[in-house]
């Protein structure tokens, strides 16, 4: 009967274990590169996906300058209509009093 273990020798034993060990390298190295492979093109995904946030926030930034711009336009066309407004509520009270004045001389009441 050999020397070793379950019927076999130390040398089958020894080239046993550097099969078993070489084969299970190969699954490690096989698993490691698909892991490292899905890895990368998630990376290139979040890098593609965070180029185009990147453009969509640009495009995001220049409309809302665009928008501040217009209300900024818009703000000062409201105060001049608002300030020719009160500019004929102005004249259109003087033209009531001088109507008034004109009836009181006259006698008549036209109200």
């Amino acid at each position: 009967m050999p020397h070793g273990l379950l019927g076999l020798g130390w040398g089958e034993i020894v080239s046993l274990g550097t099969l078993i060990v070489v084969v299970l390298n190969y699954f490690k190295a096989s698993i490691s590169d698909t892991a490292h492979e899905s890895n990368r093109k998630d990376m290139e995904d979040l890098k593609e996906r965070l180029t185009d946030f990147k453009v969509n926030v640009s495009e995001l930034s220049q409309l809302l300058k665009q928008v501040n711009k217009d209300l900024g336009s818009l703000t000062k066309r409201v105060d001049r209509h608002s300030n020719e407004i009160d500019n004929i509520k102005i004249e259109l009270a003087r033209i009531k009093e001088k109507i008034d004045m004109n009836d009181d001389d006259n006698g008549g009441n036209y109200k």
